[in-house]
């Protein structure tokens, strides 16, 4: 599950795609994020089909059922464009007695990489996958990542991507302060 990410390294952003953006160390469901599509785009992280009633609010979509599931009949491929994702390891902590999640940062060190996504006109979401063995221990699924020369595979629904990108990944343990939408800062990804 991917349900936190950054956009921060904005003069990278503009080199490899002529966007400015305004750095963001705490995107959360529900903003208007930055996307490649057939051009760039901004639309709301919140998909939902086009026939449902009332709104779904789906962040994340499974890449194993994206093909079988109605909700993604008609959506279109996308990517996110990222430089940083967080996931919490969910725990029961026995000398608290109580359940417990820690938060992780998952990055390339600053630079720019992409998730695989899906939109339609209503919003879009992450596609995930099974996690990676690195990845286990903290979730077990995780966001299909993908290379800057993957991206057009992807967008041209390629229907094998290559992970290239998981055995690079940086692994920082960060502080709660991520945990709050609110909280938007470099603070955020702090290792502690």
């Amino acid at each position: 599950m991917c349900g936190r990410y950054t956009l921060k390294n904005d003069k990278q952003v503009k080199k490899l795609h002529g966007i400015s953006i305004n750095r963001s160390y705490n995107i959360s469901p529900g903003n208007t994020v930055d996307l490649l599509a057939s051009g760039h785009m901004q639309i709301k992280w919140s998909y939902s089909p086009s026939w449902a009633k009332s709104h779904m609010n789906l962040i994340n979509a499974r890449f194993e059922t994206i093909h079988e599931k109605p909700s993604f009949k008609d959506a279109k491929r996308c990517v996110f464009i990222v430089d940083g994702w967080y996931e919490w390891h969910r725990f029961f902590n026995y000398k608290k007695r109580e359940d417990v999640k820690q938060a992780y940062y998952h990055h390339l060190d600053g630079d720019i990489f992409y998730l695989a996504g899906l939109h339609n006109n209503e919003g879009c979401c992450i596609v995930t996958r099974e996690a990676s063995e690195k990845f286990k221990d903290i979730h077990h699924r995780q966001p299909l990542l993908l290379l800057h020369e993957q991206v057009s595979d992807w967008l041209s629904s390629e229907p094998f991507i290559k992970d290239r990108c998981s055995s690079s990944i940086i692994i920082d343990k960060v502080s709660s302060l991520v945990n709050s939408p609110k909280n938007n800062s470099p603070e955020c990804i702090v290792p502690v």
